[in-house]
């Protein structure tokens, strides 16, 4: 019995290690900038975008919206700790964006 948990804890340990390290959160009412393309959320009326570290935006409260699908857009937001019906992504709100020339892969 005590084998196996000395071999469990290894096992614990040796993954604690090799996981990949936690990306930092984006700190409240810091100004994210990124360029990338806005997709379709969980929910159909959630807007989202990825930031260049993975780390996804909820960005449902752009007003105008962006175009989904055809080009990338430059976006800068703020960051909060408001809880959206979307229960996706950190919600930015004072976001501003203009499209690019760049294409999105599709």
């Amino acid at each position: 019995m005590r084998v196996h948990l000395i071999a469990a804890g290894a096992l614990i340990c040796a993954a604690a290690l090799v996981s990949p390290p936690a990306q930092a959160q984006p700190k409240l009412g810091e100004r994210i900038s990124t360029t990338a393309c806005p997709y379709v959320g969980v929910t159909a009326t959630c807007l989202m975008i990825n930031g260049a570290d993975g780390t996804v935006y909820n960005i449902t409260g752009a007003n105008p919206k962006p175009r989904l699908g055809a080009r990338m857009i430059r976006l800068r937001g703020t960051v909060t700790d408001k809880v959206s019906m979307c229960n996706q992504g950190v919600v930015l709100e004072r976001v501003r964006w203009t499209r690019t020339r760049q294409r999105c892969p599709n």
